[in-house]
């Protein structure tokens, strides 16, 4: 029993001293255009490169112009870790925001925007913090950042802790117990 009650403080021991998983998602690492950046001219596409690969759903880019209208675009392409979107050939001078939103590649959605400016002068992009259009059906609008639920680590050892608690009080009370007090045969006797 001695042996099961150092095993289990073993183990006790190894899952409070091991370090909990990383709950950070996915992010942003660069752009092209990158943010706030001044083109001259009016580039081909929108690219955002991200830290993992973000799953193929619910993926969305929105372009605005400077009067906050959508620019249309193709639909997002998810290749690796890069998500794009073709702009239209004869986009015009002036500033424009991407509002962007993945699913990242531990499952939880992640958003965000940027702006550029095309040309000399122009109307500037539409400003980041007014709120976002109304998300359409197919999911062209993105919402702002996201807030996830996921457990913080002290309770995830707090848990953890309580149920190494009650397995050590049932060892113990197991030890404590007495052995069953044998009663001698009539043999043993004689």
């Amino acid at each position: 029993m001695r042996g099961t009650l150092a095993l289990l403080c073993a183990v006790t021991t190894a899952l409070v001293l091991t370090p909990a998983p990383a709950l950070a998602h996915d992010t942003l690492l660069s752009s092209t255009p990158e943010d706030q950046q001044a083109l001259p001219s009016a580039p081909d596409e929108v690219r955002l490169t991200f830290s993992g690969p973000p799953m193929d759903v619910a993926t969305a880019v929105l372009i605005l112009d400077s009067a906050a209208e959508p620019v249309t675009t193709t639909e997002p392409l998810v290749d690796g870790h890069e998500v794009s979107v073709e702009l239209p050939s004869d986009l015009a001078d002036g500033g424009y925001a991407v509002r962007w939103r993945v699913v990242s590649s531990d499952g939880h959605p992640i958003s965000g925007a940027l702006t550029f400016q095309v040309g000399e002068g122009g109307p500037p992009p539409p400003d980041l913090e007014a709120a976002p259009p109304d998300e359409s059906d197919d999911g062209g609008a993105v919402a702002g950042p996201s807030t996830t639920l996921a457990p913080p680590r002290e309770a995830v050892l707090a848990l953890v802790g309580a149920l190494i608690g009650v397995l050590l009080y049932a060892a113990a009370l197991r030890l404590r117990r007495p052995r069953s007090q044998h009663t001698p045969t009539e043999q043993e006797v004689r």
